[in-house]
């Protein structure tokens, strides 16, 4: 088992009416065992929830735990915000083009423009997929060298290979040009969402 809770909530902040951030339970394929594969889609969403507090994280916490369990899957969650009244306007917009364009069925609206709109934190993720700590130690070090210089590293997340450091902007060509005389470039995710959740069932 893996329980990020306890990092992801120190990332998190609502500061304005209507900030949230979006939590996925995901089944991913490769999780599951080998007769269950070919039916199967490359992530199935389990479920969904707009966590708008801490509060309301704590409260449906031990529930995503049970359907990462019951389903195999995992947890993650996006640690860049956004804000209802982003993705309000935006339904509005998709909305009506949609109907323009004959689309009457708008059937998870809400997911797609979510996964369109800007987020108001610029957080990224270096999906780093080994468990080595000079190399984890080595890339760090490297994020904070990097223009702007200083430290941007706001977290680092346990993954069931490795590691996600979550950081702040920097120069992604120079970081690549730094690190790549040690051997493998580590993934840098400007969008995607990182782990919260892994349970015994998948280790």
């Amino acid at each position: 088992m893996i329980n990020n809770l306890e990092i992801i909530k120190s990332l998190l902040n609502f500061e304005k009416a209507g900030d949230f951030y979006m939590l996925y339970v995901f089944k991913r394929k490769k999780d599951q065992p080998e007769g269950e594969r070919d039916n199967h889609q490359s992530v199935r969403t389990i479920k969904t929830y707009c966590i708008e507090s801490i509060e309301y994280l704590d409260k449906r916490y031990d529930e995503i735990k049970v359907l990462c369990e019951v389903f195999k899957a995992r947890a993650y969650i996006h640690v860049q915000k956004q804000n209802h009244h982003d993705v309000s306007l935006d339904m509005m917009i998709n909305l009506a083009e949609r109907i323009k364009n004959g689309k009457l069925n708008q059937q998870g609206l809400f997911d797609s423009v979510v996964g369109q709109i800007k987020t108001h934190e610029k957080r990224w993720i270096v999906d780093i997929d080994t468990k080595d700590e000079i190399t984890v130690h080595r890339a760090a070090h490297i994020i904070d060298l990097v223009k702007p210089e200083g430290p941007k590293i706001s977290a680092v997340i346990p993954t069931k290979n490795g590691y996600h450091l979550i950081t702040s902007r920097f120069d992604v060509l120079e970081f690549n040009r730094k690190l790549s005389v040690y051997g493998d470039i580590p993934d840098i995710q400007k969008k995607n969402p990182t782990l919260l959740y892994l349970p015994d069932s998948l280790k």
